[in-house]
């Protein structure tokens, strides 16, 4: 079904594409979505509703949603176009009906009860002039095509929801939306699913009590007891909080573009959903040299050694790139340099690793070749992930010569 044929779903396509030239980072799945929401029941009813349902599905801050609002605004106010506007109006009684009307015995009298001949029908006003012509003559001539085109707004109030919602279930089956697109384009395209990363995500943590007393100490209470022979009131400690920091090195640009996708889905996964209590990003391009950045287009600069100086033993570092595996060549320059900024890593922290996107066989007689014997690295892919978590934890040995061929 196309979205163009309900003027709901139209205005809806025109805020999603609007959102993406705004730079919001939606793809087909979000809009899929919405679409199930709607289907679902979501967002029917009046304009706040779809509106709210837009905002919890498209947006993450106020800003986003103030923004949404305002182009929600132009989306309505914009004059309907391609849309066929027999959807709003009832069509014309055939002539059979007319014929029928025709042979009763009494005559109607369009000027005292037009109510008797056209019913509940809105469609078809009828004029109250002296010298409007017999009902008989009206249905017979043939109806003016409609010239003026309604705004988006009046056409999504005279809509019923329910409408909406039945046109989407009878055409599910055989929609080229629903079917053409699959519903996780990234379990396709992707080494490691979004689900797995949030899921590997949350296997690093580092539990201490900390905080408020909220559990009860059960051996500190017994032993209280034993020791006053009474219990005067029970012992409480802190509850368990994960006090892991993570760390990301991101290698941006050159032969890492092909995976900038990728690298921000673990970002994210790590920021959203991996329940860490604090996750700190930093790009560099090949090999971390003099600067490292704060943003991926490179321009707000930190020295490395203030870097270094920011972070403690307990902050896990994990290093996401390919290591010259992309290009397939060998640097003798990114190995020295890469080397001498995991010298330095390894002097203030205790756990790191390195994420590769390209498959392990792809390494040998390559810059990632040589990398690899000094510095823990895994493949991109879902034992490879897992892997590099447990390494962060401490719960991983890297051996010498981890893969066959070493």
């Amino acid at each position: 079904m196309n979205p163009v044929e309900i003027p709901l779903l139209n205005a809806l396509l025109i805020l999603f594409n609007k959102l993406r030239s705004y730079g919001f980072p939606l793809g087909v799945e979000d809009y899929m979505l919405a679409l199930q929401a709607l289907q679902a029941g979501f967002g029917m009813g009046d304009r706040q509703k779809l509106e709210r349902l837009c905002c919890t599905l498209w947006t993450k801050s106020e800003q986003e949603a103030r923004l949404l609002n305002r182009l929600f605004d132009e989306v309505l106010a914009q004059p309907q176009t391609h849309i066929n506007q027999s959807s709003t109006t009832e069509p014309v009684k055939p002539a059979v009906e007319t014929d029928q009307k025709t042979e009763t015995p009494q005559p109607v009298n369009s000027f005292t009860k037009p109510e008797e001949t056209v019913g509940s029908s809105r469609s078809t006003p009828i004029s109250e002039e002296p010298n409007q012509p017999p009902l008989e003559n009206q249905l017979t001539q043939p109806q003016k095509p409609v010239t003026e085109a309604s705004s988006t707004a009046d056409i999504v109030q005279e809509i019923e929801p329910e409408q909406v919602i039945q046109a989407l279930r009878s055409n599910q089956p055989s929609s080229f939306e629903t079917s053409y697109y699959p519903t996780d384009l990234s379990a396709q395209y992707l080494p490691v699913t979004s689900r797995e990363m949030k899921q590997g995500w949350r296997f690093l943590r580092r539990r201490v009590r900390e905080g408020t007393l909220k559990d009860l100490d059960v051996a500190g209470t017994v032993e209280k007891n034993c020791s006053y022979g009474i219990l005067p009131e029970p012992v409480m400690m802190p509850r368990y909080t994960n006090q892991v920091k993570l760390v990301l090195l991101v290698d941006q640009g050159g032969s890492m573009v092909p995976f900038h996708h990728l690298s921000r889905q673990l970002i994210d996964k790590a920021k959203r959903g991996g329940n860490i209590k604090q996750t700190s990003v930093y790009y560099f391009q090949n090999y971390p040299e003099k600067y490292l950045y704060s943003d991926p287009t490179r321009l707000e600069a930190q020295r490395i050694t203030n870097f270094l100086e920011s972070i403690d033993k307990k902050t896990s570092v994990l290093i996401v790139s390919d290591a010259g595996a992309a290009r397939g060549n060998y640097n003798p320059e990114r190995v020295e340099y890469t080397q001498k900024f995991v010298e330095q890593l390894h002097q203030s922290v205790n756990y790191y690793a390195w994420l590769n996107p390209m498959p392990n066989h792809t390494w040998q007689y390559t810059t990632a070749d040589k990398i690899a014997r000094f510095v823990p690295m895994f493949e991109m892919s879902r034992e490879g992930l897992s892997a590099a978590i447990n390494t962060l934890r401490g719960r991983y040995v890297y051996w010498e010569h981890p893969y066959e061929w070493m």
